[in-house]
């Protein structure tokens, strides 16, 4: 901190409020967009580096006046003194802005551009070009030529150059020739320790077939009590799992998460046969082939009304780039539905936006054109003869959902989505919306390459 100038001593004045010290949130980039860029990196054979910025937020001057007292291991004796602050640290709320705007200010100074869809991501267009992905002060660095950026961002941050990354995020990357796999063993390794299931005897799904949780009764409420273990940070522990590399996690996540606040033995229980699934498929990774060239899609599904607490449906959905699965997500939508029409219908609804989302991301940074209509797998014919319909002729049977009848109708008007219709058996979504058998989960995951 002295090296880098971050603060000053001055003397102490009645108008100063000071702030403690203690030895913390940050510029983070979404996961979407991660495997977006490593989905590029895999079928186009660009390079994928790592680097880290050591002591990231002391590079960020500060805009307003902050004293703060002189903290253990510095000189306490002057007493009528304190510290004036000239650079961010981590226990300033606005250490994360200020690093993030003292990057940001020299990347584009160099050249490069910042993502209006994702404001972590940058690109370069000339003279050839790189994406790089923020998480606070770890950067994943993507192209094909990357020597001149790396000496120059060298020449401005104390960095550590990782070479080609192999771990971010707690994410394991193995790169082959011909593909690039995420992978989370070791978490899960560490999972398996921490809740003393290292040694069970694996199960073949991540939730007991056709179960449906219900609320804990009293007894079962106290025998949970009773084990003394908190039921919310054992299923948070999961849900990273459940969005970075696995989405087979993702339908009993959902569920297991709706009983966070009274949980009961059930609810241990199926968080443990999650484990015991774990314990069986750690090794299990999305894999990211270069071969492929196909476009986006995506897939759309719903469960209509399989929450017998509240009736709500749940929602599914994967997006999918150069055959590489990319985007996916498992929810229960937050009103009931009248039918299984228009529970699909909310379930496109939400996809339609995410596609919108990455439709933009792709094209802004230059990674995909993206010109033709984007294909919508859907297994619900009501729901496809609704949104392809005129909107004026559904208002009586769908007017308490008109608002969304009339946007995916205008997203096909305008060419930017096309729906088609695909079997119940052959749709990729259906894993996400309940908890399936072994064959069905099998048969998604080698389609998805969740191998």
């Amino acid at each position: 901190m002295l090296k880098l100038e971050v603060w000053e001593e001055v003397q102490i004045k009645d108008n100063y409020k000071l702030i403690g010290t203690t030895w913390t949130f940050a510029p983070t980039g979404r996961l979407n967009s991660l495997r977006t860029l490593i989905s590029v990196a895999a079928s186009k054979g660009l390079k994928f580096e790592q680097m880290d910025i050591k002591s990231a937020f002391l590079n960020a001057p500060i805009k307003e006046d902050v004293y703060l007292t002189i903290p253990q291991g510095l000189n306490r004796d002057k007493r009528h003194m304190c510290l004036k602050l000239k650079k961010a640290i981590y226990v300033l709320k606005q250490a994360p802005l200020a690093w993030y705007c003292r990057l940001s200010t020299w990347l584009m100074k160099f050249g490069f551009k910042v993502s209006k869809a994702d404001s972590c991501v940058f690109y370069l267009e000339k003279p050839e070009p790189i994406w790089l992905f923020l998480h606070v002060d770890d950067i994943g660095i993507f192209g094909k030529n990357l020597t001149e950026f790396k000496t120059a961002i060298e020449k401005e941050f104390q960095t550590k150059m990782l070479g080609r990354a192999d771990l971010m995020l707690g994410i394991k990357i193995i790169h082959q020739h011909d593909s690039i796999t995420l992978t989370q063993s070791q978490y899960i390794d560490s999972l398996l320790d921490t809740y003393g299931m290292a040694n069970c005897k694996p199960v073949a799904t991540p939730l007991i077939p056709n179960i449906h949780l219900e609320l804990a009764t009293k007894s079962e409420k106290r025998a949970f009590q009773s084990l003394n273990v908190n039921y919310c940070s054992a299923v948070g522990s999961l849900s990273y799992l459940s969005t970075a590399t696995r989405p087979d996690l993702s339908y009993s996540i959902s569920a297991l998460s709706q009983f966070l606040e009274n949980p009961g033995m059930t609810h241990w229980n199926s968080f443990l046969h999650a484990l015991k699934y774990l314990r069986g498929t750690s090794e299990i990774g999305l894999k990211y082939q270069k071969d492929s060239q196909e476009p986006i899609v995506a897939y759309s599904d719903a469960d209509w009304g399989n929450c017998r607490i509240t009736r709500r449906s749940t929602t599914g959905y994967l997006i999918t780039i150069n055959d590489n699965l990319v985007i996916w997500k498992t929810c229960k939508q937050p009103t009931v539905s009248l039918s299984s029409a228009e529970a699909e219908y909310k379930s496109l609804t939400d996809l339609t936006s995410e596609i919108l989302c990455l439709r933009h991301f792709c094209k802004e940074i230059n990674i995909s054109e993206v010109e033709e209509a984007i294909v919508v797998h859907e297994d619900n014919q009501g729901c496809i003869d609704t949104a392809n319909s005129d909107c004026n002729t559904n208002t009586q049977r769908m007017k308490h959902i008109d608002i969304q009848l009339h946007f995916i109708c205008d997203i096909i008007a305008n060419s930017i989505i096309k729906l088609q219709y695909t079997p119940t058996t052959d749709m990729l979504a259906d894993f996400l919306t309940k908890s399936t058998s072994r064959p069905a989960i099998n048969q998604a995951m080698r389609e998805l390459r969740l191998l």
